[in-house]
């Protein structure tokens, strides 16, 4: 037993590596979008690691697009072959909670067309003003048409007229 520990344990532990690289190389090589976004969903904690591998990324010739509001899902999602759509999970200051907020709400009523029509469909127990923010500053809300800072400014005036806007239709009042 002496005599094959020491050679068996590293041949089994060598022969497993090998697989194992040959299995994501084959599939890095095949299937590059779909590799890289889940590398990248895996580290999506991990600022430093994000920043080298979308390095890669650019070095393997795909396009990786921005987080986006109405597109992006928690984790890093595949557009194309040569796409890859940011994940907001890898966004700082946006927990897994308020995205799971976002993307239910997106997908039971259709895209958000405007901050405030964004404010007034979330729930605000579930994201707040900083995730807003965040997300504002991350260019996930670049397609509303305004630009970041005048974004930011407004984000508390969008979240009183959602807040007064719930206030008002849980009491069965209108508005004029």
């Amino acid at each position: 037993m002496e005599k094959f520990a020491g050679y068996g344990f590293n041949k089994s532990h060598s022969a497993a590596y090998a697989l194992l690289s040959y299995q994501t190389a084959w599939l890095k090589f095949h299937y590059p979008s779909a590799f890289m976004c889940s590398v990248l969903s895996v580290d999506m904690d991990n600022t430093d690691k994000i920043v080298t591998l979308i390095s890669d990324c650019r070095s393997m010739n795909l396009e990786i697009d921005a987080p986006h509001i109405n597109l992006s899902n928690y984790e890093f999602n595949v557009k194309s072959p040569t796409d890859v759509i940011y994940g907001l999970g890898a966004i700082k200051g946006v927990g897994q909670s308020a995205i799971d907020c976002i993307i239910e709400e997106r997908n039971a009523n259709g895209g958000y067309k405007s901050l405030d029509n964004f404010c007034k469909r979330i729930d605000s127990f579930k994201v707040n003003k900083r995730t807003i923010e965040s997300l504002i500053k991350a260019g996930a809300m670049d397609s509303f048409d305004d630009n970041r800072a005048t974004m930011t400014k407004r984000v508390p005036k969008s979240v009183q007229i959602a807040e007064q806007h719930s206030k008002a239709e849980s009491s069965g009042q209108n508005d004029l």
